[in-house]
């Protein structure tokens, strides 16, 4: 029986291949290079080792927690050759691939922002259920459980690094615990934050290409007359004056906002939050990041212009408690005849 393992959660790619019990695996640094080496990789792999991907009977990939992006690299490629072959397709957490079957393993990985994704394995079965914590709160767990030995990437936790082989790990995962039964709705883990009781860290950065699909989600759901995926590209790769920022949530894109700044002025030319993400502050924080790009000008911006459709009382009180001012009303603005409230803050005296 032919088995492949894949693994591209964090900085590192690793593939492993069960041959009738002789295993081979592959760990390499590849950083934000996943996407454009993995395939590349599979076909090094199973060349050398003189295997079809059509021999492959059992393939078994991480799906979370990790990097937003990595964690669907090698999902996705993994339901690729699944569903080509014919091979039963087997689901594991990347933080349970860290560790081997056998002993008591605290499993730990980077989450950023001071946190840690933590999950507690003993012998192949889940004690801990993978979730989030405060880096303080790893260190307590630690020192309260000196039965479980830390594994992962450590470093950031000031933490020695012990020799992992997840690629390996996974491949001793290779039971109905883990089997996917239906590959196609098969999808990504990624842990979230008490949403509701709004503790949850909002990260605001520029719009990367790989944001659009997200992006093109939430505008379908914002918007009567949407952008298109072309005008969005172009927004963000075309128009010099253009500030295209998002925010995220445990790495998935939540909102995002488009802005210009030309000579002593800004235009918002569009804001979005995801609909069940509304009303927990992540707008603010768009509106936060516009002001501080227009006051790092080195001309400085006087006013923030924009429209909003006017049957959107809502939107209008949100840019009032932005101190924008609604200054007139222009007629039949929209493709669909709706007037519009122009509206405008003062930088300099706001």
């Amino acid at each position: 029986m032919i088995s492949l393992s894949l693994d591209t959660s964090e900085k590192n790619l690793s593939i492993g291949l069960d041959i009738d019990g002789s295993v081979f695996t592959l760990t390499e640094p590849a950083f934000l290079r996943q996407s454009e080496i993995l395939v590349e990789r599979i076909d090094e792999t199973l060349k050398c080792h003189r295997v079809s991907p059509l021999e492959i009977e059992r393939i078994i990939v991480t799906n979370g927690p990790g990097s937003y992006t990595g964690v669907r690299i090698a999902l996705t490629v993994a339901k690729v050759m699944a569903l080509a072959s014919g091979a039963k397709l087997y689901l594991a957490s990347s933080l349970e691939g860290l560790c081997p079957a056998k002993g008591r393993w605290l499993c730990l990985d980077n989450a950023r922002g001071k946190r840690s994704y933590m999950g507690v394995y003993a012998d192949g079965e889940c004690l801990l259920k993978d979730c989030i914590k405060d880096n303080s709160e790893v260190a307590a767990y630690i020192n309260d459980h000196p039965d479980l030995t830390p594994i992962g990437d450590l470093a950031y936790l000031g933490l020695p690094s012990p020799e992992i082989d997840v690629a390996k790990n996974l491949l001793s995962r290779l039971d109905d615990a883990h089997l996917c039964h239906e590959p196609l709705s098969a999808r990504p883990v990624y842990l979230k934050d008490d949403y509701e009781a709004g503790s949850f860290k909002i990260t605001v950065r520029k719009t990367l290409p790989s944001d659009l699909d997200a992006i093109m989600d939430i505008e379908a759901e914002s918007f009567l007359h949407p952008y298109t995926r072309e005008q969005m590209l172009s927004e963000l790769t075309q128009n010099p004056c253009a500030h295209v920022y998002s925010a995220l949530v445990d790495a998935e894109v939540v909102g995002f906002i488009d802005f210009m700044i030309t000579f002593n002025s800004a235009t918002i030319s569009q804001i979005a939050v995801r609909k069940d993400m509304r009303s927990k502050g992540i707008g603010n924080r768009l509106i936060g990041q516009m002001i501080k790009d227009c006051e790092a000008q080195s001309d400085p911006v006087e006013y923030i212009t924009l429209e909003v459709r006017q049957s959107n009382e809502k939107a209008q009180k949100f840019y009032k408690r932005h101190k924008f001012e609604p200054i007139l009303v222009k007629k039949g603005y929209y493709d669909d005849g709706e007037d519009a409230v122009y509206m405008v803050r003062s930088i300099v005296h706001g």
